[in-house]
């Protein structure tokens, strides 16, 4: 329940219509592993593999992945002796009687520190060169959008024939930190030749005074997977889809279907080739990473399904993490006057219920609820090809700065392209605002 001095500063944002976010998110799977969040103990964090032969068979979920799919995963080491650095193994399975060939077409891992500190940054930055960033979901998603692949990863990895192979073994260390913690967010995207089962585990070595410590090895990765069961501590569980009362989403460890949302917003049945701006001093406005009990009135849920998952993990991939945005507005003034239309990306209060409109705090609110880069791509004003990369950094509550603005003619066309991948860390939902007003 809000505080008696949120319900004083609470702004009542009239005028605005909420429209369901056009599109889909597709059928790619991602593997997903982000519980538990904070890893105690050596154990399987997320394992695809077959049960049979398996110490604790509840571990393992028996899904097998072929062709192109996503890796997302994030997990962080507390650890306040310092004593232990966290190694994340990433290892495939491969029951045929052929090699298979796993090909990385992208990828981007990074530990908080110190590849991405969590500094204080600008509600709004220009993020043109890339260098804006703050902790590792923020700053892979960063890469990601431009399609930039961090060094060092091999372009493909062979696994053998009824065997595994290591696709990573990624340090998470805390030696030396005055936080005594650190977090580290990956995401790749792969393809195989052939069915393979993926396992994500955790092995802690201790570190007595040396900084580094020795990758675990293949053996020593599959032997935990073979012979250990979840690793602590596990996160809190799950409200049942439909229940009533308090709602705790959970955090993810399964395989959601779908990892890029695509789509074209349009007047629908009156006409599938424009979106017509609304009125002067109006506003028009779609959600993103929208969930349950966060609709807007809408009535809809972006969370990807799971296919798969552990029972005290979220039923669904509620926030999206890592899920790629690529929405096209193709924008038409239908009046005889010039009129100036400008596109943001906002936070209002999460609810369900469309009499209450969208709602802001103002001043915001302190705790961040995101914090990004988006890709806005559009014709400007003097005719020329705008392609900018602006980060962003929103607290619950917050009327975003305008990301664009543009002065449409009389029966003018203009199409804007908005992309992101929704950052992990951040707290859905959020929407994206069309408004005009007089030039």
């Amino acid at each position: 329940m809000a505080s008696a001095q949120e319900v004083k500063e609470t702004k009542v944002l009239m005028n605005t219509e909420v429209r369901p976010l056009p599109g889909s998110l597709g059928t790619v799977p991602m593997f997903n592993s982000n519980s538990p969040e904070v890893v105690r103990s050596n154990g399987v964090l997320l394992s695809l593999l077959p049960k049979e032969g398996k110490k604790f068979p509840d571990a393992h979920l028996e899904y097998p992945l072929k062709g192109r799919f996503r890796v997302f995963t994030h997990h962080i080491n507390n650890n306040p002796k310092q004593d232990r650095v966290l190694y994340l193994g990433l290892i495939a399975y491969n029951p045929d009687d052929n090699d298979a060939t796993v090909r990385i077409l992208n990828a981007s891992s990074y530990v908080s520190q110190p590849d991405a500190p969590f500094i204080k940054l600008p509600v709004i930055a220009d993020n043109n060169d890339g260098n804006v960033y703050a902790g590792p979901g923020d700053r892979i998603t960063n890469d990601y959008l431009r399609g930039d692949r961090q060094t060092g990863w091999p372009a493909k990895i062979s696994v053998p024939a009824k065997g595994y192979a290591i696709i990573y073994a990624l340090p998470v260390q805390v030696r030396g930190l005055v936080s005594q913690s650190n977090g580290r967010s990956t995401l790749l995207e792969l393809t195989s030749s052939r069915k393979i089962y993926l396992a994500e585990v955790a092995d802690f070595i201790k570190t007595e005074n040396s900084r580094s410590v020795e990758s675990p090895s293949l053996e020593r990765f599959v032997e935990i997977a073979e012979t250990h069961t979840l690793a602590d501590e596990r996160d809190k569980t799950p409200s049942v889809p439909g229940a009533k009362g308090p709602l705790i989403y959970g955090r993810v460890a399964g395989v959601q279907i779908g990892c890029k949302w695509t789509g074209t917003a349009t007047d629908g049945e009156k006409d599938i080739t424009r979106l017509t701006v609304p009125e002067n001093g109006k506003s028009l406005a779609f959600p993103i990473c929208s969930l349950e009990r966060g609709t807007f009135g809408t009535g809809q849920v972006q969370s990807a399904p799971l296919v798969t998952r552990y029972a005290d993990t979220a039923y669904a991939a509620h926030g999206n993490y890592a899920v790629e945005y690529r929405l096209q507005f193709p924008l038409y003034n239908p009046s005889k006057s010039k009129v100036k239309v400008s596109v943001s990306l906002d936070t209002p209060l999460k609810t369900e219920d469309p009499k209450e409109n969208l709602t802001y705090f103002e001043p915001p609110a302190k705790n961040t609820f995101f914090r990004g880069t988006v890709l806005v791509q559009y014709l400007s004003d003097k005719g020329k090809k705008t392609k900018d990369y602006i980060h962003l950094v929103q607290t619950r509550g917050t009327k975003g700065k305008e990301l664009l603005s543009i002065v449409m003619k009389p029966k003018g066309r203009r199409t804007v392209q908005l992309s992101l991948f929704y950052p992990p860390d951040a707290t859905p939902p959020q929407v994206i605002t069309i408004s005009s007003k007089e030039p």
